[in-house]
C-alpha cells in the first residue's frame, strides 16, 4: 500500500462514505496504481470530500476534480489514485464496478485498522 492510499481511504473513511472499494491496477495501467469508488448518501457528504481530499495533498499541489458543478459523482486525479465519489443512486445506475470484474479488490479493513 502507498501512503497516499492510506490516507485517502482514512478521509473517506472519516466522511463516513459507503461501500469503499479499492482496485488494483498495478502492472495493467500505465497512468494509476488504484481506483477507489466511494458511495455517499446526499450531495453535502459527495462535495465535502473536496475539502477532505484537498486536506490530504502535499502543500500546493493542484487538485484535479471533475464533476464539481453536479455533485453526483466527482473524478479525483491525484496521479497513481483515482477516485470516484459517487451519490449512492448515480452509484447503483451507472454500476462501475462492473468495468473492474478482472481487478483484484483490496480490503480497507486492514487500511482502516491501522488508522
Amino acid at each position: 500500500m502507498t501512503p497516499s492510499l492510506n490516507a485517502v481511504v482514512k478521509a473517506l473513511d472519516d466522511l463516513r462514505l459507503q461501500n469503499i472499494r479499492i482496485y488494483d491496477f498495478q502492472g495493467a495501467s500505465p497512468y494509476y496504481d488504484y481506483q477507489i469508488v466511494a458511495s455517499a448518501t446526499n450531495e453535502r457528504q459527495v462535495h465535502a470530500s473536496i475539502d477532505k481530499i484537498s486536506q490530504i495533498l502535499p502543500y500546493g499541489a493542484p487538485l484535479k476534480v471533475e464533476g464539481k458543478t453536479d455533485n453526483r459523482w466527482l473524478l479525483f486525479d491525484l496521479g497513481d489514485l483515482l477516485v470516484h465519489v459517487m451519490h449512492q443512486e448515480t452509484r447503483e445506475y451507472y454500476q462501475i464496478e462492473k468495468l473492474f470484474i478482472e481487478r483484484d479488490q483490496i480490503s480497507i479493513s486492514g487500511i482502516t485498522d491501522e488508522l
